[in-house]
């Protein structure tokens, strides 16, 4: 199936959240159907969780991941206690290291569709956080932040969202679309009652006016379970490199957190880049973009861009 394919490119400036939210099929829910997960406690394993920034040859890295008040260190278990579900608001829960030192969380439908949506140009959201925000060694130091997306409510509303940030018709449909230049492959499959969110995206963004570009690698899985909602882990390998508005940034990502017995799937999309050496990026054509799907019925479509 061929398609004609412009060129896909985006732009990470501070309203594209709002964008998101607006321009998704998916309004803000005013009743939410968690499923039967009240009272449940889930035990996990953060088995890698290291974060090394460098900004203007300032340097810090850090390992494990700050959650509130407390901290998961990594390669250590930790459990999720579901404390009250509410259908119109979400979900409070508590995190308990191995320390038995504990923390309440609170989440979502909306702020799930926010988070995630956003999450998906990590590398350009992050060089600006670093930029906005100064390099704070002692942040980095504890290691990346927690990820706190332990429930989705097990709803085709929920599945449509995963499966829509697959397609290329939602990232064509961001705004401003000139600074990107990226490829990308990104699929939803459900398998054994497993729904499985992998992307890799591979790029440059660039803005001349304002001394930018930034190259980077950004691979992401997610599992969650399909009958509870309840997550059973994620992997993320992300580094990037590059001038961002003047500012020398280098950031190597790397996370592996599953549910304590659960055979977390490797990545789907493997990237060719290794941290520590050269980051050489090869397009098939400028601007060209990948898109693999797998709907429920797993039928497969593959999308093959037109070369300019």
């Amino acid at each position: 199936m061929k398609l004609n394919i412009k060129k896909i490119s985006f732009t990470l400036i501070p309203f594209i959240l709002t964008f998101i939210i607006c321009s998704s099929s998916f309004t803000t829910k005013t009743q939410a159907a968690w499923g039967s997960i009240s009272g449940t406690s889930t035990e996990y394993l953060l088995e890698s969780s290291v974060w090394i920034v460098n900004i203007n040859n300032l340097e810090a890295s850090g390992d494990g991941a700050p959650f509130n008040g407390i901290n998961i260190d990594m390669n250590t278990r930790y459990d999720v206690d579901v404390l009250d579900v509410d259908n119109v608001w979400g979900v409070d829960f508590k995190v308990t290291n191995h320390t038995n030192a504990n923390s309440n969380g609170f989440i979502t439908t909306d702020m799930f569709f926010s988070q995630f949506s956003k999450f998906l140009y990590y590398p350009v959201e992050e060089c600006n956080r670093l930029v906005n925000s100064g390099f704070n060694k002692d942040e980095i130091n504890r290691g990346p932040p927690f990820i706190q997306w332990f429930f989705v409510e097990p709803e085709q509303d929920i599945w449509d969202f995963l499966d829509n940030l697959t397609t290329l018709e939602y990232h064509n449909s961001l705004p401003n679309s000139l600074l990107f230049d990226a490829i990308l492959e990104a699929e939803l499959e459900i398998v054994d009652n497993q729904v499985i969110f992998d992307m890799y995206m591979r790029g440059t963004y660039e803005n001349e006016s304002s001394n930018t570009s930034i190259q980077f690698d950004h691979m992401i899985k997610f599992v969650w379970d399909k009958i509870t909602g309840i997550l059973l882990g994620y992997r993320i390998a992300t580094y990037m490199y590059g001038q961002f508005q003047g500012y020398s940034i280098t950031e190597d990502l790397q996370i592996i957190n599953r549910q304590s017995g659960f055979d977390l799937p490797r990545f789907k999309f493997i990237s060719g880049f290794i941290p520590g050496f050269e980051f050489l990026i090869v397009l098939i054509g400028l601007g060209t973009i990948f898109v693999s799907r797998i709907f429920y019925s797993k039928k497969k479509l593959v999308f093959v861009p037109q070369h300019y």
